[in-house]
């Protein structure tokens, strides 16, 4: 018989809320530890890769989640003035390929609906901040002092700004962007099969995403330090230059009355080089946190609970699945992080020149058959490293 562990999951948001899920359904005694006083299906729009696809397809969620949906065909960006500066086609990396756009909130509660079928203890209000070993297990120490535990091991799913992370003195490499996003979620339909960004250089970007039920996600790239201006500004200048700079905007912003409706985000990227020790591991956005440009966190998470799942059956012990995890998921999570970071600046950052050197090669390096192959793979999020080809979900 398989043993039955004791597991702590911190954070219940994708890797922690899946795994949560996943590991119960597997027998093991799962107690989930989040932060929140309340859960709730909070965030803007994702994309859903095939990567992600493939994820729910194999739980037998893909139906139900994609029935609230947007099919999107390709992922179009053009300049202001209307020149295009790229358009990837899912259908040309293989028939019907397409993503979907949908509020974070859907897959949320699918995910929630899930682990209410499991025995899964809900402990919330628990913001963990420390962490004892002794001879009966880990346990978990709160910002409340509460001790929680002892459990065999511990999983951490507490996001990019993991407090877990710091308090064990993980190393990490973390930088903070200059760049950050404005976002609404508002009733729009104008926009359909297609992700549409419109830029001016790397300092301005605009971005509608159809998210289906009806809705679209529109987001306004700016530096964080201009924030303050901008508002000082007023809404009305806010939205005449937004519709000035995207005409397709005009549908969505008819829904925007209030500056209060709009929601500042800012990102950061984070680097662990070591995922766990012999008591906990690091998944999701605590361990592999990036910006949103290519569009891949959440396949991400996913596909790090799976695997995790997955290697600890088949492991003779939590040590053994984690080093498992690690050789598993290396590959594909250095491979998409390494990516985005270098790619990020080119699209929202202070250095106009590289805006410059991405229009000169953007036109051409999809007319180069193989490279245009290998973006579209990254872009499904299924390319196995660097020198890998399309992975197996």
């Amino acid at each position: 018989m398989a043993p039955r562990y004791r597991i702590g999951v911190v954070g219940f948001g994708m890797a922690g809320g899946l795994s949560a899920y996943l590991l119960a359904r597997d027998g093991h005694e799962v107690t989930v530890l989040e932060q929140a006083e309340r859960l709730g299906a909070f965030g803007a729009g994702i994309l859903l890769q095939p990567s992600g696809q493939a994820i729910l397809n194999r739980l037998g969620w893909l139906d139900a989640v994609l029935a609230r949906a947007a099919p999107l065909n390709e992922l179009y960006a053009r300049h202001v003035g209307g020149k295009e500066m790229i358009n990837n086609r899912y259908c040309d990396y293989a028939p019907g390929c397409k993503a979907y756009g949908i509020h974070r909130g859907v897959l949320f509660n699918v995910i929630h609906d899930a682990v209410q079928t499991q025995p899964i203890e809900m402990r919330l209000g628990c913001a963990i901040t420390g962490r004892t070993t002794g001879r009966d297990g880990v346990t978990l120490h709160d910002a409340k002092g509460q001790k929680h535990g002892p459990f065999d091991f511990v999983i951490s799913g507490d996001g990019s700004r993991s407090r877990l992370r710091k308090a064990l003195h993980f190393p990490a490499y973390v930088t903070e962007y200059d760049h950050g996003t404005l976002w609404l979620i508002a009733p729009g339909t104008a926009m359909q099969g297609r992700l549409l960004q419109v830029v001016q250089g790397n300092r301005k970007l605009f971005g509608l995403l159809p998210l289906g039920d009806g809705l679209s996600t529109l987001y306004w790239g700016l530096p964080v330090r201009d924030y303050p201006k901008l508002k000082a500004r007023g809404l009305a200048a806010l939205k005449a230059e937004i519709l000035a700079f995207s005409p397709e905007s005009a549908e969505t912003l008819e829904f925007l009355h209030d500056f209060d409706q709009l929601l500042l985000t800012t990102y950061r990227h984070v680097w662990m080089p070591r995922w766990f020790d012999k008591h906990t591991l690091f998944m999701g956005d605590a361990a592999h946190a990036m910006s949103p440009h290519l569009g891949q966190g959440i396949n991400l998470a996913m596909m790090d609970a799976v695997a995790f799942a997955d290697c600890l059956k088949r492991a003779s012990s939590p040590f053994a699945a984690f080093h498992a995890f690690r050789q598993q998921r290396w590959r594909h999570v250095r491979y998409y992080s390494m990516v985005t970071y270098f790619l990020s600046p080119f699209f929202q950052s202070d250095w106009s020149f590289l805006a410059w050197g991405r229009d000169m090669a953007l036109p051409i390096l999809p007319k180069i058959p193989l490279i245009y192959q290998q973006m579209l793979l990254t872009v499904t999020g299924l390319k196995d490293g660097f020198s890998g080809g399309k992975m197996d979900v």
